[in-house]
């Protein structure tokens, strides 16, 4: 009996050395590697831009939809298992007439008091116009913490690709929610359209099935300012006016997950730049026991394209003061079209190189992202501050996982699924 395991053991040994025992090279993934996440649109009602968003905390979801009557909408609310929604909770929306689409009604809702990790199915509507019934799963509240993160989408650039791109995005979004189906939320870090009062751009960005489940974070960015439409579009936690620029409705806001807090920056207006301190000041304030602290800004205070940089640099003293003010362990960018990964920054401009995983890191570490959509990519120019600075040629997707000890950022290309950076910061200290 030993001598046949010798003989197997053998023949493995030789079949490794040649490739043919052993663990397997992983076969690069395509497109068509994640399941399609297709549900019915909304298009089959006279209801549009069915928005879902982050809560302030894991238990809320908030919804936002446009309708054609000035009747307050609904949105009817309950677990998977009642499919026929005979005992739903009711939650009232407010409503106000559009100013983006006249005819219109936008309709705005709270749900809150979820449970973790429990499946539910939900419907939107006003009067006799109701949506499709679509679910939504909430993650495991814990201390552990999984979003995700793109760049800009920016659809509509140029406008003759807007069909290609939408497919596009919902090829990435595909892949998110079959890597990731257990991401607390997503995290667009602005430019979400090319036209800021394109209907057809919202729709392709928004008329996505992973949207309807999974809720999103919009950062304001420069193609979305000039109009009432993010406004309208997205109902935002803990907002403030501070940092607004169309209107009171696009300011700066925070929610937290786990014991990370989340702090989202307007900076599309520069004569607001002081505000933000202010804002951040209040959120940290307001959480006091939170292990990790995140700015999310659509501009990037260390971007790599030339033609940015002059803007970078204006407005790089206002971040070296509050996140060494405010001990900010990340900061989160888009608008460049091109990756950028920094060292860790300190107050006087100066930066500490570490290897991953850095552990308790002086200083704090800018990421830059590409696209998501494919509308655009950028080559960046080379900066000392910068450990990663390249121009991608796929959409691509960021990771982020946070334990009460550590943060750990992945970026992958969307289409093969394969790693295009990663780091890992640890704390030690309390």
């Amino acid at each position: 009996m030993r001598k046949k395991y010798l003989v197997i053991l053998g023949v493995c040994l030789s079949l490794l050395l040649l490739g043919g025992c052993g663990k397997k090279e992983k076969t690069p993934e395509n497109w068509g590697t994640a399941p399609d996440y297709s549900v019915p649109m909304l298009t089959s009602t006279s209801i549009r831009y069915l928005s879902v968003n982050v809560g302030a905390t894991e238990d809320q979801v908030h919804l936002v939809w446009y309708s054609p009557s000035e009747e307050a909408g609904q949105v009817l609310w309950t677990t998977a298992k009642d499919e026929d929604f005979e005992n739903p909770e009711v939650y009232l929306a407010s409503v106000e007439p559009s100013q983006a689409d006249p005819g219109y009604y936008v309709n705005k809702v709270v749900v809150e008091g979820l449970k973790s990790n429990t499946k539910y199915l939900y419907q939107v509507g006003n009067g006799e116009a109701m949506s499709p019934a679509y679910s939504y799963k909430t993650t495991k509240f814990s201390d552990t913490v999984r979003f995700t993160a793109v760049g800009d989408t920016q659809l509509g650039k140029p406008a003759e690709d807007l069909d290609w791109q939408k497919k596009n995005w919902h090829l990435v979004l595909n892949k998110i929610k079959y890597h990731f189906p257990d991401s607390s939320f997503l995290i667009s870090l602005g430019d979400q359209v090319n036209h800021f009062d394109s209907g057809g751009e919202y729709e392709a960005y928004l008329n996505q099935g992973v949207l309807y489940s999974m809720p999103l974070a919009p950062v304001k960015g420069n193609h979305d300012v000039g109009g009432p439409q993010y406004s309208e579009h997205f109902m935002l936690p803990n907002q403030s006016s501070l940092g607004n620029c169309d209107d009171g409705g696009d300011g700066d806001y925070w929610f937290t997950r786990g014991k990370a807090l989340f702090i989202v920056l307007n900076t599309m207006n520069k004569e607001k730049w002081n505000e933000h301190g202010a804002f951040i000041a209040s959120a940290v304030e307001a959480n006091p026991d939170a292990r990790w602290r995140i700015v999310f800004s659509h501009y990037s205070p260390y971007n790599g394209y030339e033609d940015y940089l002059e803007n970078a640099e204006a407005i790089r003293p206002y971040f070296l003061s509050f996140t060494d003010q405010y001990d900010i362990d990340l900061v989160m960018c888009g608008h460049d079209h091109a990756y950028v990964r920094t060292y860790f920054i300190k107050k006087d401009g100066s930066y500490e190189e570490y290897e991953s995983p850095a552990v308790d890191p002086e200083g704090t570490m800018y990421l830059t992202l590409s696209s998501s959509s494919g509308s655009l990519y950028r080559r960046p120019v080379s900066q000392n501050e910068a450990a990663v600075s390249s121009k991608r040629h796929a959409p691509e997707v960021t990771d982020v996982e946070i334990t009460p000890k550590s943060l750990k950022v992945v970026t992958y290309n969307a289409e093969t699924w394969e790693v295009t950076d990663e780091f890992e910061i640890r704390k030690k200290r309390t």
